[in-house]
């Protein structure tokens, strides 16, 4: 074999391997940009649950609320009638 046909097959396995080096690159960028969105539109819909359960929770805390207010009317006007009586 001449040098000159040595040196192509450097070069050659050179850019073989820039190009395997590249492609690597690009592919775990594509892996981590994958597991990224994955994580993300895990937690946007965890967001979203936990959104609509405090809607539920202050919904609820709201019902509670009016009722004790009318426990406490009640109470007020039961004191009210036996002060009277």
């Amino acid at each position: 074999m001449t040098t000159q046909a040595k040196t192509n097959w450097s070069v050659v396995g050179m850019l073989v391997a820039w190009a395997l080096t590249l492609g690597t690159f690009i592919w775990n960028t594509a892996v981590n940009q994958s597991t990224t969105t994955a994580r993300l539109n895990t937690i946007e819909k965890e967001l979203e649950d936990l959104d609509s359960r405090m809607d539920t929770a202050e919904s609820f805390r709201i019902e509670i609320r009016s009722d004790l207010a009318e426990i406490k009317t009640d109470l007020i006007w039961i004191r009210r009638q036996l002060d009277q009586g």
